[in-house]
């Protein structure tokens, strides 16, 4: 194998190397081969073209475009022709997976789910950094940029863990990296054959020097991306990219910050591990409640502004719009027993709940009575705490001749929706309401229809979300979960004119001999309450009773109330349910939108923001050259400052500049009138321009030969106005590369690097300085 074929294995080699530490942050590592062979089409690719001696510039463009086509393969093969060729389909199903892909990243945490999404965006950041190492390696020739994107992935991994990450994750890149900087020293050292250098008649090891100064060099550029890179991405803490959603932190631990966020992913969870237990005086058990979403804005559910000033320790106050007095109601006592699988900011309760006998600093909003930790640092995880709670007999309280609406301001606010969504509903609110008027009638038969009536049926194969597409959708299929269907009934009756809201929580769980309730990750759950004046909050059951238990029997029609056949309401079957999961929060501080989404709709118009904000990235990245060449220019001529020499050498740097961004080549050895008769037989200048050129030629000729000069007037004007018309008579790729790397950052860059190789030099010669220096004498 030749030395280029060797190295570029090398760099396949350690572009592999650098993605294993991405491996903790997947529930799967299915991942790594598609992966793997995506290195290796890009340096396959490379190695052919560069074979056949293809312009250094081509190489990645290629190497990009077989990269997507494998991708393509991966997640729209079916929309391809022959799976390869793309087709217009192809590019619509790209647009949708690439959404999907933000929308793990900004939702979950570590582990992700390696669905279609998430797997487009890791084999493709695997192909990226074999396509930068390639680029360092053979088209820059600088070997130790290449550690920038072989160490980014362990940063990513180490910037998003939770739970520490492990330092044998640093192993595989930096291995991959010292490979490839022996490869590369190794043919350096063959091309200038035995080492003369003075270290080598210390050392014995005449071939060791190239070697080593690869290696402290290698070492800056390493320590540098493992300090700078981790500052420059302090978000990853909170999602797997971005604001994370939530998700498994890791190990056997459930963490969201979302109750809801992560529902999915956790009800297709193999383990269903233990969470908590609890004791409860009550007979039968409500929900555990332990959160609620209470505005919709078309695209999601999320959480209210809220203020969270009064401590738990002094009781919670009456619930909302219970009408009842003390007398009037029961109180049961609960007692939790958190594990340590279970980490939560959020306090699990059965609603509504009085008084509770916590550790620890816990506020409650009294609109909710949700209660949240007041500091960050507050964590629920393996602790034990008591709570009373009122066991509401709502089918005594004439919940059925209850009106809904009330005048509060907060109330009217749980009757939003956004504008349209009240018509797009009617149809499907006729068929499951018809013309009944009487709001628990209304409710009772919403619910009635989605159980059993309208032929919904459960699947996990529903995607995640719940913007009002979905929902929508959602309605025509009829095929969803627990989110789908709380989501979907909360809009339905607040179109009816009922203040609804989605709660998040826990089913009761298993009931063991000794009295012990005991709650597993599959028994999370979502279901709607609806606001009952005199009643305050009930709750509903719409998800049918193939996945929960049955309803609430003071949601059941009259006449359905005592014939229910459905199983009862005991919890004896959540523990084998794969749907009640949702996995437990630990939410950001209030007042703000701490529990983000109900899941985030990947339709058309929700990902139209995403693509907006990387459009305007990309611009904004496009603008920089030309930005900093401006700046260069504009400083250039502040630093004149009015100086006839300073000013005429400026101008004639400007032209210099202009000249080699048109693509015709500077010689500095020429002279002024030289050079304004090379660009005359490149270019035949028209007379303004000529006219031009020899302003500037004599303003630095007298500069610069003169013995003295009073200076030429308007030379910064000539000049701009001279690159103007040198780039206005090239062609369109040549104006957009002198766009894109403008002369003038390409001489700041190439003295920064040399200042750089000048430092790293003094740094190699050091040592042998030093021995020099304090050597004996005679050993001189």
């Amino acid at each position: 194998m030749s030395r280029s074929g060797r190295l570029a294995a090398v760099g396949a080699l350690a572009a592999l190397l650098s993605i294993l530490p991405l491996l903790p942050l997947t529930e799967t590592d299915s991942w790594l081969v598609p992966a793997s062979i995506a290195i290796g089409l890009v340096v396959l690719t490379g190695a052919a073209l560069r074979r056949w001696r293809a312009p250094r510039g081509v190489i990645p463009l290629a190497q990009l475009g077989v990269s997507i086509l494998w991708l393509g393969v991966l997640v729209a093969a079916d929309a391809a022709w022959l799976a390869v060729v793309p087709t217009p389909s192809w590019f619509e199903r790209l647009s949708v997976v690439i959404g999907e892909g933000v929308d793990s990243m900004t939702q979950y945490a570590a582990p992700v789910p390696v669905e279609r999404g998430m797997l487009f965006f890791l084999v493709g950041g695997a192909a990226l950094v074999a396509i930068f190492v390639e680029v360092a390696v053979f088209a820059l020739r600088r070997v130790p940029l290449a550690g920038i994107p072989l160490g980014l992935m362990y940063a990513i991994g180490a910037a998003t863990a939770r739970e520490g990450w492990a330092w044998v994750w640093f192993v595989p890149p930096a291995i991959g990296f010292l490979s490839l900087l022996v490869s590369e020293g190794r043919n350096r050292v063959a091309l200038w054959g035995r080492s003369a250098s003075p270290s080598a008649r210390h050392t014995g090891l005449p071939q060791t020097d190239s070697l080593a100064r690869s290696g402290r060099r290698a070492g800056v550029v390493a320590l540098a991306a493992a300090v700078a890179v981790p500052a420059w991405l302090p978000a990853l803490t909170e999602g797997f990219i971005g604001s994370g959603g939530g998700g498994s932190g890791g190990g056997r631990t459930i963490r969201t910050d979302n109750p809801i966020i992560d529902l999915r992913r956790d009800l297709v969870r193999e383990e269903n591990i233990e969470i908590f237990q609890y004791t409860t005086t009550a007979d039968r058990p409500e929900y555990i409640r332990t959160a609620t979403l209470d505005v919709f804005d078309g695209e999601q559910w999320k959480q209210s502004e809220r203020d969270v000033p009064d401590s738990v320790a002094e009781g919670l106050p009456w619930p909302p719009g219970l009408s009842l007095s003390e007398g009037d109601v029961t109180e049961v006592e609960y007692e939790f027993d958190m594990t340590e699988n279970f980490s939560s900011r959020w306090l699990p309760l059965a609603y509504p709940a009085r008084a509770i006998d916590v550790e620890g600093d816990w506020r409650f909003d009294a609109n909710t009575l949700d209660v949240v930790a007041a500091r960050d640092e507050v964590d629920i995880r393996g602790k034990s705490y008591r709570a009373t709670s009122i066991d509401l007999d709502v089918e005594n309280t004439g919940l059925r001749d209850a009106e809904p609406v009330i005048e509060e301001i907060e109330m009217q606010a749980l009757l939003q929706l956004p504008e349209g969504m009240r018509e797009q509903l009617a149809p499907y609110i006729d068929q499951a309401v018809g013309d009944l008027e009487n709001p628990h009638e209304q409710a009772a038969a919403l619910q009635a229809w989605f159980r059993s009536l309208g032929d919904f049926s459960y699947s996990l194969e529903r995607e995640p979300g719940t913007s009002a597409s979905l929902l929508i959708d959602f309605l025509d299929n009829r095929i969803g979960y627990c989110e789908q269907f709380a989501a979907t009934m909360s809009i339905m009756a607040r179109a009816l004119g009922i203040p609804a809201r989605v709660a998040v929580g826990f089913t009761p769980g298993e009931l063991q001999d000794d009295g012990t309730w005991i709650v597993r990750s599959h028994d999370s759950h979502a279901w709607p309450e609806l606001f009952f004046n005199g009643i305050g909050w009930v709750r509903f059951e719409p998800t049918p009773s193939t996945r929960t238990n049955a309803a609430p029997a003071w949601t059941l029609p009259v006449s359905d109330s005592d014939t229910d056949a459905e199983t009862p309401q005991d919890g004896s079957t959540n523990a084998d349910s794969a749907e009640n999961n949702l996995g437990p929060a630990n939410a950001g501080d209030l007042p703000t939108d701490d529990l983000g989404a109900l899941g985030a709709g990947t339709d058309q118009s929700s990902r139209w923001p995403i693509v907006l904000l990387v459009a305007a990235v990309i611009a904004v990245l496009l603008c920089v050259p030309q930005a900093l060449a401006l700046v260069i220019r504009t400083s250039r001529w502040r630093r004149a400052d009015a100086d006839p020499i300073a000013e005429a050498e400026a101008a004639w740097t400007d032209f210099r500049d202009a000249v080699r961004d048109a693509g015709f080549r500077w010689d500095a050895a020429a002279t002024p009138r030289g050079m304004r008769r090379r660009l005359d037989d490149q270019l035949r200048l028209d007379e303004p321009t000529s006219g031009l050129v020899w302003h500037l030629v004599h303003a630095i000729e007298q500069a610069r030969y003169a013995a003295r000069t009073d200076g030429v007037p308007g030379l910064q004007a000539n000049a701009r106005a001279l690159r103007k018309r040198l780039l206005s008579t090239r062609s369109r790729g040549r104006r957009i590369k002198a766009w894109l790397w403008p002369a003038a950052v390409h001489d700041v860059a190439a003295a920064t690097t040399a200042a750089t190789a000048e430092g790293l030099t003094w740094l190699d010669s050091a040592g042998e300085r030093l021995r020099t220096r304090f050597a004996p004498v005679g050993r001189q």
